[in-house]
């Protein structure tokens, strides 16, 4: 997935759902496209502090219950993520066509 795939994508998942940040929904696209599948890895590559990626992670799992942590390193704070059903249904759902 290309850069301009990845915000458009990004864009349509925070329109989805009021009051996702634009980082949210990074992390969720990331995590779908097998991107990046734990916190140091989105971290690296998007170039974001670890420990802001953490509390987004808190802000999904905790209030939002769109991601789940399936392993954490606790040397590092390295988190492993899986996407929820509702994290996955966000991808679900698609807007309406455009009329012509």
């Amino acid at each position: 997935m290309d850069e301009t795939a990845f915000m458009a994508e990004a864009e349509a998942v925070a329109g989805r759902l009021p009051g996702l940040s634009m980082l949210e929904a990074g992390l969720l696209v990331a995590m779908r496209e097998g991107i990046a599948a734990d916190t140091r890895s989105f971290s690296n590559l998007f170039g974001v502090a670890h420990a802001l990626v953490l509390r987004v992670v808190n802000d999904l799992s905790d209030d939002r219950r769109l991601v789940t942590e399936t392993g954490r390193d606790a040397r590092t704070q390295r988190t492993r993520l899986a996407l929820t059903d509702a994290g996955r249904r966000l991808f679900e759902a698609q807007p309406e066509p455009l009329a012509a």
